[in-house]
């Protein structure tokens, strides 16, 4: 019976100090929060095309047949002027499926009838934008001149700009509430716009993917009229190539693409519209 007890005291001794050794730790083991700035890496990046890649042969267009009598579809977008009565006063074209429609949108668009913006249960003179759906046709199609060039190693292809067309003087002076304080968005009742055909001379600029078969099967647009991707997908399917080669051995590469067509334009039609309700019109100075 004495060793029993023995046993358990000795345990418990242990214990106790076990427990004050722990308690003693975290009396000193507390957390602080101290902010320590590191300084921050630099990253060199390396000049490099990633469409560039080294052959001893380019490819070259061995046949080609330019498309006639193609469907063409797109969607123009305008920032219209709408005053607090409902009428348009003018318009600024943003964005064109294809060449030659300023000119028209504007004349059709003045004078067009809106329910008039919102603001405080009142009507206010604004600007809104649309999307304006537009067909046609590409009657007749030649190919002036183009060429391949493979990529320049060390810079990367970049798309064209699109420059911002300016409104005239008249449209920059006219207050405008802005869009913020809408309740309501400026919307068009009924929208009607029309291009006579026309012909034109169109420049176009693509990075296209060359198969080792020596077919196009893919492109990047850099310059191109988003109403005229489906007669330059068209154009592209007829080619027949010579592949570019590396080693004696045909290689799959991409090129830069340039090329200047003169087309037959049938008239252009709108189809369909709608207000562009997250994205605000301001006037370039």
């Amino acid at each position: 019976m004495k060793r029993v007890i023995m046993i358990v005291s000795t345990f418990v001794l242990v214990a106790t100090t076990a427990a004050a050794q722990s308690a003693s730790s975290r009396a000193w083991q507390q957390r602080m929060d101290v902010e320590i700035p590191l300084p921050v890496p630099m990253v060199e990046l390396l000049s490099v095309n990633p469409f560039a890649i080294i052959v001893d042969e380019t490819p070259k267009v061995l046949q080609a047949s330019a498309p006639r009598k193609v469907d063409i579809r797109g969607v123009a977008t305008v920032a219209t002027f709408v005053d607090a009565k409902g009428v348009c006063l003018g318009a600024v074209p943003l964005e064109l499926p294809v060449p030659g429609l300023t000119a028209s949108l504007v004349e059709d668009l003045n004078g067009s009838r809106f329910d008039p913006a919102i603001a405080g249960g009142l009507p206010q003179p604004s600007w809104v934008v649309l999307e304006i759906g537009m067909e046609g046709k590409i009657k007749e199609s030649e190919i002036v001149d183009q060429s391949l060039e493979m990529p320049n190693p060390e810079t990367p292809s970049v798309p064209n700009q699109p420059v911002a067309m300016k409104p005239p003087g008249n449209l920059r002076n006219l207050k405008a509430t802005p869009q913020t304080q809408l309740t309501k968005l400026a919307a068009p009742r009924r929208i009607k716009v029309s291009a006579p055909g026309r012909d034109d001379e169109v420049h176009i600029r693509a990075l296209l993917h060359v198969t080792e078969n020596g077919r196009c099967d893919r492109y990047v647009p850099l310059e191109l009229y988003d109403g005229l991707n489906s007669w330059f997908s068209g154009y592209l399917a007829t080619w027949r190539m010579q592949p570019a080669s590396r080693d004696g051995a045909p290689v799959a590469v991409w090129v830069e693409y340039s090329a200047r067509v003169r087309m037959k334009i049938s008239g252009i039609s709108s189809t369909t519209s709608r207000v562009v309700r997250d994205r605000e019109y301001t006037p370039v100075e």
